[in-house]
């Protein structure tokens, strides 16, 4: 097994473990990683094809924070694929992102103000939106499901149509191929994966992106927040919610009608909801842009994460 080392430098300030592991518990790149004293490991191929095994760790301090990176394969790895590497991590954990600057920014925020000192360092973790596939996978099992059916499809998912992968002492599991998931059929993927209405929308999909006719997502990340959008609402079952979960952009706010109640409470405290739900995804979309602008995806992340705590600061019931 070769192994590859590499330290990288993160902008302060920087927590690791909230980025990889948040307190929603989200996973950081698929749902069959494992986190452990405070490493991650997972399982991914890289654009040549190849497989590699990777795990992250943290060094330093919140204010001084560097990231140290094991990646495990069977062959050595090249000069470009080392940087393909170097490159997902960075993006992945948010490296090179700001956040001093959101935190000025809503340091005001009579939502936000009550979440940033807990989440302090915290990125949004978007390791999964390297491909575009994974995120569509994600989007899909997140339509009409709660989140217990979501992460039953998502392992089934990964653990049926991902390749195995053990190194470090640890077993994980890769993202399916596009290719592999065009070659099951629907009967299969419904069977195995429990995905309903959905499978026909992972084949069709699934097609579409190995066919080449759909940006990849460091195509869509290039493209203006709603021509991306647009792009993306062409694949088969994605709508508009779907669409900004799929893309990288600081600006989607993925609002569903079970969040869209969240926030109606947070925003708008002192007003009953309207009795048409698509009128409060609409006003709940509207006030978000108009507080937290850019920053309206990382704010959603941080409030997802917080809603205990704003629950006891604000006197909400959720």
């Amino acid at each position: 097994m070769h192994v590859f080392l590499q330290e990288l430098e993160a902008l302060p300030p920087f927590d690791f473990e909230l980025t990889v592991h948040n307190p929603a518990g989200w996973y950081w790149h698929n749902p069959l990683e494992v986190f452990s004293q405070g490493k991650v490991w997972t399982a991914l191929h890289l654009s040549s094809g190849k497989l590699v095994g990777l795990r992250l760790g943290f060094k330093g301090s919140v204010e001084k924070p560097k990231v140290s990176m094991n990646v495990y394969s069977s062959q050595k790895l090249t000069n470009e694929e080392e940087k393909e590497i170097i490159e997902l991590v960075v993006f992945g954990t948010g490296l090179k992102e700001d956040v001093s600057k959101f935190y000025n920014a809503v340091k005001n925020d009579s939502v936000l103000k009550h979440v940033i000192p807990n989440l302090y360092g915290m990125r949004r973790g978007t390791a999964l939106n390297t491909h575009i596939f994974n995120s569509a996978i994600l989007a899909l099992t997140l339509q009409n499901a709660p989140i217990k059916r979501t992460d039953q499809m998502l392992e089934l998912i990964v653990r049926n149509y991902g390749q195995r992968f053990t190194f470090d002492n640890k077993t994980t599991y890769t993202w399916p191929k596009p290719e592999i998931i065009m070659k099951a059929s629907v009967g299969a993927l419904t069977q195995k994966c429990k995905v309903g209405y959905r499978a026909k929308y992972l084949k069709s999909i699934a097609k579409t992106i190995h066919g080449g006719s759909c940006p990849t997502m460091r195509g869509l990340s290039l493209m203006p927040f709603e021509e991306a959008k647009a792009e993306v609402m062409k694949l088969k079952g994605i709508g508009e919610y779907s669409a900004e979960i799929i893309l990288p952009h600081g600006e989607a706010f993925p609002i569903d009608i079970w969040s869209a109640q969240i926030f109606w409470k947070l925003f708008f405290p002192e007003k009953a909801a309207p009795h048409s739900k698509l009128e409060a995804i609409r006003r709940v979309r509207e006030e978000a842009e108009e507080r937290w602008g850019k920053w309206r995806r990382l704010s959603f992340v941080y409030v997802l994460c917080s809603l205990d705590n704003l629950s006891e600061k604000l006197n909400l019931q959720y």
